[in-house]
């Protein structure tokens, strides 16, 4: 219906505007498209000759990789022959025992794929082969196993002298039958280094072959492997190309030129050699067989845009007026949800760009919110325990923001002493205590638990529904406990308290009930049991209240300090009968006070507690003490709250700056900052999310790999520079977790690098 409109309002005059404006839109793109085809076709050709020659420099570095991992795995194997006493010469030549040794020397056969047979030699005997199939004279040797051979006794007796692996080429041994041309000789050695024989590998042409056959995935390449004299010892093939090449002169001359032509085609020649081996391997490749595959592609190009180019003319004449109308929308709505979001809406690509956008980063956002959840939960719950939220609503909003949903409003908080599991069930790095209760829930009530590392106190705040008894759920949580790390740690109860924002009080409470712990050997412990505990004599003061008013002042909880100060006092005025009574239950309470603040914030106040330590009365005491308890808090809470925070980024910088020390241990960094192992141990894995020794690894590994590209240092001195002194173990090591050796790493990376 637009289509028809436009038309009618506009008649012929845009009939011509549009023609004119195709016309246009031909000319300008048709010339371009011209000119780009031809740039993009002679790039094209000039790429894929420079890929050609990449790819086939990658197969013969690939190639040589494997000959040396295949003969590397030899010169291990015969090292395991030095130690294993049944391939003695006194096993192979005793009567007996002689079967034991060649059933050994067939397990050594069959371990590796690239072995035909294992021969021994011995330079106590050294007229004599020894096999898996039994003893063979070196004649024999030369006769069954290299027929139509040219080498003569001597010249095989020196070769098997040599105190390095040699491979060993029999030029004029027959092909038509199993036997081998090649094989590699591994001097034995004894602890003292000395050579006292050899181990001959009969190696498979078929498995070079098909190592061969293996590296060439492209197809378009024919591999070669050569001598020293450029004579061909295996390929991938054997064409009319390989019958030229037969020629020892001709392979010779095509390998120093680098390219030459046969019929009609020119071809690109690669050598790499190997020379302790004395062979080396060639690529021959055709890059006229990829430029085909570039030609194709540029007659189907221009085909199908000729059929895109008429059909779209059409098409987006239609389509450009009704779909613009859907990307306004999604413009406005983008803006109106994202205001500072820069929509452009020039095409559905522009349109699909911006939503991709907008929805990549709210994925972000999201997966952050998640990831930051737990911390946030944990600082939420640390905020209450320390008293610093006194709102209501604020409390609510951030329960709500962390996921924190208690079924009622009946609290408490458990504090669990997590010194006695480090100590008496050493969990290690395998696991912590604050991994099984993060979070407990059962029918009626719901735990969610914070670790206050600096305290090794794990303290659990608890909400339960009416009816439910406090009793009943310590026994639940506490079988949990016990389920999980095998033995049941010290545990404080707070009394119940029916808002969150009082919750301090009770937490306050459940580590004065930890500290009775201490002295009374309690597993579990509840505030109000020691709260209604008898007086041991006639001036002391409830323990309950006491260990409530040290915990207050280590808290900076002043609120809670004055309320308990005034209960003592009263308790004191109401209790104590005489003057003389009541002035020495005032001179206790003064001295726990000062003591305590002593220890938290330094001398002034053994200083300020002397000067006010004359008083008449207990009433004239609690203003002094008033004062006393303030200024304690006030210091208390004056402290850096990231104090433990600048601890942990301490302790990383210190692990970054001293992993390579083969000295570096949980034991050392714990005595170093003066805390408990367990507390490094924990700290470790909860902020990394590894183990000890598995961060330290990783960071020595990446140190490692980097000094084996960026440095030419000795590889034996980077491992031990790096905390190994074990340096053929780690190599092992190495190997199993990168895939190749420390020297094969610095040799790819190296290249890779150049």
């Amino acid at each position: 219906m637009k289509v028809k409109m436009f038309y009618d309002q506009n008649g012929q005059k845009t009939f011509k505007g549009i023609v004119r404006s195709i016309s246009s839109y031909l000319l300008v793109f048709l010339i371009p498209f011209l000119a780009v085809s031809w740039i993009w076709y002679a790039t094209s050709v000039k790429s894929i000759n420079e890929q050609v020659a990449l790819t086939a420099k990658n197969q013969l570095i690939q190639l040589k990789y494997s000959l040396e991992n295949n003969f590397l795995q030899l010169n291990y194997l015969t090292q395991k022959m030095t130690d294993d006493h049944q391939l003695s010469l006194n096993y192979l030549t005793h009567p007996y025992y002689s079967k034991e040794g060649k059933t050994s020397l067939q397990t050594y056969k069959i371990t590796n794929e690239f072995v035909e047979e294992v021969y021994l030699y011995f330079k106590e005997e050294p007229t004599n082969f020894f096999s898996s199939i039994g003893k063979l004279s070196i004649e024999g040797f030369l006769e069954k196993v290299i027929p139509d051979n040219d080498m003569q006794q001597g010249q095989l007796v020196d070769q098997l002298e040599k105190a390095y692996p040699t491979l060993l080429t029999i030029e004029g041994a027959s092909t038509t039958k199993r036997h081998s041309r090649f094989f590699y000789i591994v001097p034995l050695q004894n602890d003292e280094l000395t050579v006292y024989g050899s181990a001959i590998y009969e190696i498979k042409e078929a498995s070079l072959a098909k190592m061969l056959d293996l590296t060439n995935s492209d197809g378009a390449s024919t591999n070669y492997l050569i001598n020293d004299d450029s004579q061909i010892l295996a390929s991938t093939n054997h064409n009319e190309l390989t019958l030229l090449l037969n020629d020892p002169q001709k392979m010779a001359q095509i390998t120093s030129q680098g390219t030459f032509q046969f019929n009609r085609q020119k071809y690109l020649v690669q050598s790499i050699p190997n020379e302790e081996l004395h062979i080396s391997v060639v690529s021959v490749t055709n890059p006229s067989q990829a430029l085909s595959l570039v030609n194709r592609v540029q007659e189907h190009f221009i085909l199908i845009f000729m059929c895109v180019l008429f059909g779209g003319i059409v098409g987006v004449t239609l389509m450009g007026i009704r779909s613009y109308r859907p990307i306004r929308k999604i413009e406005h709505l983008v803006r109106e949800f994202h205001e500072d979001m820069d929509m452009s809406v020039n095409s559905m690509d522009d349109v699909h760009d911006t939503l991709a956008a907008v929805l990549e980063e709210q994925q972000e956002l999201h997966k952050e919110i998640q990831m930051q959840t737990p911390h946030a939960r944990e600082q939420v719950l640390r905020k209450l325990m320390s008293g610093r939220l006194r709102s209501e609503q604020e409390v609510a909003r951030l329960m709500e923001a962390v996921h924190i949903h208690f079924p009622a409003d009946n609290y408490f908080v458990i504090t669990i002493d997590t010194k006695t599991v480090a100590s008496t069930y050493n969990t290690g790095e395998n696991g912590f205590l604050i991994d099984y209760i993060e979070e407990i829930s059962s029918q009626g009530y719901r735990a969610y638990a914070t670790e206050i590392l600096s305290t090794e106190v794990i303290a659990l705040t608890v909400g339960f529904a009416q009816g439910y008894q406090q009793e009943a759920i310590l026994q639940e949580v506490a079988a949990k406990i016990t389920a999980a790390v095998g033995l049941l740690p010290a545990m404080g109860v707070g009394t119940i308290v029916n808002e969150l924002t009082a919750i301090n009080e009770s937490y306050i409470e459940g580590l004065a009930a930890l500290d009775y712990h201490v002295s009374n050997n309690q597993q579990i412990i509840y505030y109000l049991e020691i709260s209604t505990e008898e007086q041991r004599s006639a001036i002391q003061y409830p323990d309950s209240q006491k260990l409530k008013l040290i915990q207050a002042l280590n808290q900076g909880n002043s609120e809670i300090a004055i309320e308990t100060v005034h209960w003592l006092i009263q308790e004191g005025v109401c209790k104590q009968s005489s003057q003389a009574v009541q002035k020495m239950y005032g001179y206790y309470l003064l001295n726990t006070v000062a003591q305590t603040g002593g220890e938290l914030v330094g001398e002034e106040i053994l200083l300020f507690a002397a000067e006010k330590a004359e008083f008449t009365n207990l009433l004239q005491l609690e203003s002094v003490l008033q004062q006393l308890v303030r200024h304690i808090c006030e210091k208390v809470r004056e402290r850096p709250q990231n104090q433990e925070s600048k601890l942990n980024e301490t302790i990383f910088a210190y692990i970054k700056a001293n992993f390579q020390s083969s000295q570096l241990s949980l034991e050392s960094i714990a005595e170093e900052f003066k805390v408990s192992v367990s507390y490094i141990s924990r700290f470790i894995k909860k902020e990394s999310g590894k183990t000890f020794s598995k961060y330290i690894q990783e960071l020595r590994l990446e140190k490692i790999k980097q000094e084996l590209v960026e440095t030419d240092r000795p590889i034996k001195e980077i491992i031990r520079g790096n905390g190994y002194y074990d340096v053929s173990n780690y190599t092992r090591k190495f190997r199993t977790i990168v895939g190749v050796t420390p020297g094969q790493y610095r040799k790819i990376n190296q290249i890779n690098a150049k």
